[in-house]
């Protein structure tokens, strides 16, 4: 009976001593307190090559909004120079007077950069005398239009006739792209309705100069017509206007926008780098754990004080330690 007792024990003892070192097998996990992380774990190689991606990046989205500007040439301004540099930054178009279309047809020739022809000078000129202004500005390869409606039409509601000039001169412009302006000076509503007639009408941008506020006209266009807007002096309005989905952005200032974007991707340089840690948020470090021999007797037996001791068997004898 004492050695049945005995044997039990020590099967008892075994099967502890197993599922013991079944558990220490087992990978162990630990929380890790959030620590702030300083920096990318990177390589060097790894770093340069992601900061030439993210430069390369920027670079595509500066030149995607110069592909969405225009630049207007006053009288003041050398023709040339403004052309070369609407050419170098693949702007959209050039805005010009009818007198300079000549001039300016020979530097934009075969460079993909259109001529915006201004219709009507300050507006106050008959709609018949508009479209015969349309037409020629048609031949001398003017692919886009810029109509100015008349103020005193504007002061006066005089909306029908408004839409009557608008549609003859769209008519004689065809395949140029037909564009209304109006100025800022009126009130919202107003600039909204005279939008709406210009989607009805057929055209293809409403442009207004830049004011707080103006990418809202958005909503009030329909049939494919967008936004125009000019005036647009800094970097901060440039990148608020494309943005807000504004179709043509028109400004003077583009080659001064231009470099001081272009700063900005030159800054992004190389992620400071350091060593693997076990730094990690809400996540858990494994730690490897010694494994346990069946030899090793286990810590802590819960039972008789007499009864603490150790012992494995061997074949069919059992031996104590």
């Amino acid at each position: 009976m004492e050695q049945n007792g005995v044997s039990t024990k020590a099967n008892e003892v075994r099967q502890t001593s197993v599922s013991t070192n079944a558990q220490a097998q087992k990978p162990q996990t630990v929380p890790v307190k959030e620590q702030e992380q300083k920096g990318l774990m990177l390589s060097l190689s790894d770093a340069a090559e992601f900061c030439a991606y993210k430069r390369q990046k920027k670079i595509n989205e500066i030149m995607a909004a110069m592909s969405r500007s225009a630049t207007p040439i006053t009288d003041r301004e050398d023709a040339q120079r403004v052309c070369e540099r609407a050419v170098r930054l693949r702007q959209a178009a050039v805005k010009i007077n009818p007198i300079r279309l000549m001039q300016v047809g020979e530097y934009l020739s075969r460079n993909g950069v259109k001529m915006d022809c201004i219709i009507g000078g300050e507006g106050e000129t008959l709609g018949r005398v508009k479209a015969y202004e349309a037409k020629v500005a048609r031949k001398m390869k003017a692919k886009e239009l810029t109509v100015v409606v008349a103020p005193s039409l504007i002061i006066g509601c005089r909306y029908t006739e408004i839409k009557k000039e608008l549609k003859k001169v769209a008519r004689v412009a065809k395949d140029s792209l037909c564009k209304v302006w109006v100025d800022k000076k009126y009130p919202y509503t107003t600039l909204a309705r005279i939008a709406r007639i210009a989607s009805e009408v057929g055209a293809k941008y409403f442009c207004v100069p830049y004011f707080k506020g103006c990418e809202r006209l958005r909503l009030d266009l329909t049939g494919g017509c967008q936004l125009e807007v000019s005036e647009v002096e800094t970097l901060e309005d440039f990148r608020k206007m494309t943005e807000a989905g504004v179709g043509r952005i028109v400004t003077s200032h583009i080659w001064e926008i231009y470099s001081e974007w272009m700063k900005e991707a030159e800054k992004i340089t190389i992620p400071p780098t350091q060593k693997k840690s076990e730094v990690t948020e809400n996540k858990v470090v494994t730690k490897p754990s010694t494994p346990q021999t069946a030899t090793q007797p286990p810590k802590n037996l819960v039972g008789n004080p007499e009864m603490n001791y150790c012992c494995r068997l061997e074949g069919s004898d059992l031996k104590f330690l």
